[in-house]
């Protein structure tokens, strides 16, 4: 379809202006003025399978306009995160004669800080001589369960003159053992008679890490993100997008509250991985609203590789229909695939002579499916109710990628979600 001179359909514009934003990155839009004053206040609830994590999630954002040229927009959270995650994997073993190894380790430490001392192993059943084997592997979960509660707030104020917008952000991010820091930098700019959209953004994270498991010890970690983009309407009811991100994060990159398991000396030590890590991803949509129906649709695709090996796939559709007296229906789909780090391993042998290993499953080959209904309802023209649930299931055998299988890992969520917005 070819361009034109029109402007886009303000419908379309309504419909899709919530999915034009990477996270953490700037958002690429078709209007050059401020927003008007808005408050939006939300509940969120996840919840793992298997009695694992649970987050309940209250969160605030006010957006306020300052004159023709300026608005600043603040954002709060408050998560109380609680449950049980996994720290390892061990394979057990079965002999020919009925015996089953069911390895144990000597120590365990997890993001309760807390240790246990299983004693000395007893001997591990001989793998070469044919007898024994090594039959299935499991994830060892955290012992005890653990509770903490993360608290962050931000803002980001943006200044618009004629095609031009500039914003600047900041804000903090607290928890037990994890403070993050962070600013971003964007400019949007509109041209081609507000048909075209051109973005660029920077943003800057530091972060320090104080795990409850090592006593007098904390680790720095700095990212760098860039991110270059263009929107262009197609028609007054068509558009499409592309963003390109950069990301450069250097420093204790380590998770301390993951170990691996040594198959050689029947033991559990803390993970080891790079100290840097770059990071590519490209995402390119299409939108395209349908006057007679009231409705929009979006089709995203993802792809993302970094220097540790992983490159991912992600492709989504939702559908934003209008069923009249301000009701609003948004299902979603979403599939995802990646492969696994290069020293990624569900267990090891031995240790790698590079001195990098991880058996995290989020570091696995997996694929994951996931599927979401929103309902909205415009109460008044000040007022919005918004309800949604999102259902979440990853498995090993879904991914596109050749990897080893962590079928063990599998696992799924769900978030149940509760927010209101007042424009006033």
């Amino acid at each position: 379809m070819a361009a034109t001179d029109q402007p886009p359909s303000k419908t379309l514009t309504a419909l899709t202006s919530a999915a034009l934003a990477l996270p953490g990155m700037p958002q690429t839009g078709v209007a050059a003025t401020p927003e008007e004053r808005d408050w939006e206040v939300g509940y969120f609830y996840y919840e793992e399978g298997d009695d694992r994590m649970t987050v309940e999630s209250l969160n605030q954002s006010l957006v306020v306009p300052l004159g023709d040229r300026l608005d600043i927009r603040l954002n709060g959270v408050r998560d109380t995160i609680s449950g049980a995650s996994p720290i390892y994997n061990v394979p057990q073993i079965r002999c020919e004669d009925g015996r089953v190894f069911d390895a144990p380790v000597r120590t365990v430490s997890g993001a309760s800080g807390s240790t246990s001392t299983g004693g000395p192993p007893p001997e591990r059943p001989p793998l070469n001589d044919g007898s024994c084997g090594i039959s299935s592997v499991r994830q060892v979960m955290l012992e005890s369960t653990f509770e903490d509660i993360r608290t962050a707030g931000d803002f980001k104020l943006s200044y618009y003159r004629d095609d031009t917008t500039l914003s600047f952000g900041a804000g903090l991010s607290r928890e037990k053992d994890y403070d993050s820091d962070f600013f971003s930098l964007d400019l949007r700019q509109e041209m081609n008679q507000k048909l075209t959209t051109l973005a660029v953004g920077y943003s800057l994270a530091s972060d320090t890490f104080t795990p409850l498991n090592k006593t007098n010890f904390s680790g720095d970690k700095e990212t760098h993100q860039l991110l270059v983009g263009v929107t262009q309407v197609l028609s007054k009811n068509d558009f499409i997008q592309a963003n390109l991100t950069y990301g450069d994060s250097s420093g204790y990159l380590t998770d301390p509250y993951k170990n691996v398991y040594l198959l050689s000396t029947n033991e559990a030590i803390e993970e080891s991985r790079p100290e840097a890590r770059r990071q590519w991803n490209l995402l390119t949509r299409y939108v395209h609203y349908f006057p007679g129906l009231k409705s929009a649709l979006h089709l995203d695709y993802r792809y993302s590789r970094d220097d540790w090996g992983i490159s991912a796939h992600t492709v989504e559709t939702f559908w934003i229909q209008s069923l009249g007296q301000g009701w609003q229906l948004v299902p979603r789909l979403r599939y995802y695939s990646q492969g696994q780090a290069d020293f990624y391993q569900s267990y090891f042998e031995d240790l790698p002579a590079d001195g990098y290993y991880s058996s995290d499953y989020r570091l696995a080959g997996f694929g994951a499916l996931s599927g979401a209904l929103k309902l909205t309802k415009q109460i008044t023209d000040q007022v919005r109710l918004d309800a949604g649930v999102e259902f979440y299931d990853r498995q090993s055998h879904y991914a596109l990628n050749d990897h080893d299988d962590s079928s063990y890992a599998d696992y799924g969520f769900t978030i149940y979600s509760l927010s209101v917005d007042f424009a006033f």
